[in-house]
């Protein structure tokens, strides 16, 4: 019997059938995340950042500083927030992510074939708030403490698992946005437009998301000849000395189609920008939050399914879509 348990058990080990089912984890130490949030390619995040933005996002003043000198400066100090996870933490979200995959390989096989990587910042950059850059998922300290001392909740397990889901599914994103794209357009309404620089009076205040690096996503206002189509915007408040996210405001501008490029009609500043909660568009959706960008009412709406967990006004009709959509799409 102990030699047949043993048989068992070292061909399990050495199937690669058997550990294909296994998630692919990998918790970048502190000169990994540092490299990754800050070289190559990352490089372009901050390139995008306005002096107000940054701000918000670090909490630093930057004074007497040129726009370049700034961004540099930020950069570094996103490198320097860089740690590394604790046994106690690796173990939560592997323990997480192990119980999550056979859910996913069920309902969403891309998601249990795509690995998992995690960086580890302090809770003094971004708010924060959970995002992603590149392939990994950003954690903070605060948050990771918050979520370790939650443990005992009864939701714990489905609270952590639709977290999991939501950043993960920024990382498809960006992997395989044309995956996403039918989703956003034939099922949300949503259209991808080409557009014209930004005009200075929102380039200022604007707020680059870094799970929505592609912000240009119209949405339409009205039917028929009356239609109108308008940019879903995150803005600052205050320029001064903003806070992230209390100091956020999600506006709407209008933009028209010129030839092959989209242009915003509204040039200079409006007296009263419109606000983005006010148009009628947005009703359907069953979530509240973060309906700024496609990217972000697809996370939202998708780790709610696949999770079981965050399902606001069950009966509305976008939920059973997105489910006949994530069919398919999520294969």
């Amino acid at each position: 019997m102990r030699s047949s348990l043993l048989l068992v058990l070292l061909c399990f080990a050495w199937d690669p059938g058997a550990r294909a089912q296994e998630a692919n984890i990998r918790f970048l130490t502190q000169a990994e995340a540092r490299s990754a949030l800050t070289d190559g390619e990352a490089r372009a995040y901050y390139a995008r950042m306005q002096l107000g933005e940054m701000r918000a996002k670090t909490g630093l003043a930057l004074q007497n500083m040129s726009l370049a000198e700034a961004r540099e400066r930020v950069r570094e100090v996103y490198g320097q927030s860089t740690l590394d996870f604790s046994p106690e933490e690796q173990a939560m979200l592997r323990e997480a992510i192990t119980s999550l995959q056979t859910r996913l390989r069920e309902r969403a096989p891309v998601y249990a074939r795509t690995p998992w990587s995690f960086i580890k910042v302090a809770a003094t950059i971004e708010g924060g708030l959970p995002h992603t850059r590149g392939d990994s998922i950003v954690l903070s300290d605060a948050g990771l403490a918050q979520v370790l001392s939650a443990r005992t909740h009864k939701a714990f397990t489905q609270h952590l698992w639709n977290l999991l889901v939501h950043e993960q599914t920024h990382v498809l994103q960006r992997r395989d946005a044309e995956r996403f794209a039918q989703l956003y357009t034939q099922v949300f309404g949503f259209r991808h437009v080409v557009l014209e620089s930004a005009p200075p009076w929102l380039t200022v205040r604007n707020v680059v998301n870094p799970d929505g690096p592609d912000q240009d996503w119209a949405f339409p206002d009205g039917e028929g000849e009356t239609r109108r189509w308008l940019l879903p915007e995150i803005q600052l408040r205050t320029l001064e000395a903003p806070h992230m996210p209390e100091d956020f405001v999600l506006i709407a501008t209008p933009v028209q189609a010129h030839g092959g490029v989209w242009q915003y009609l509204d040039r200079t500043a409006p007296a009263a920008p419109l606000q983005l909660t006010e148009f009628s568009f947005f009703a359907k959706f069953p979530i509240r939050d973060e309906l700024f960008h496609p990217n972000e009412i697809a996370a939202g709406l998708l780790a709610a399914l696949l999770t079981d967990y965050g399902q606001e006004n069950p009966d509305a009709m976008l939920w059973e879509q997105t489910r006949q959509w994530s069919i398919q799409g999520l294969r």
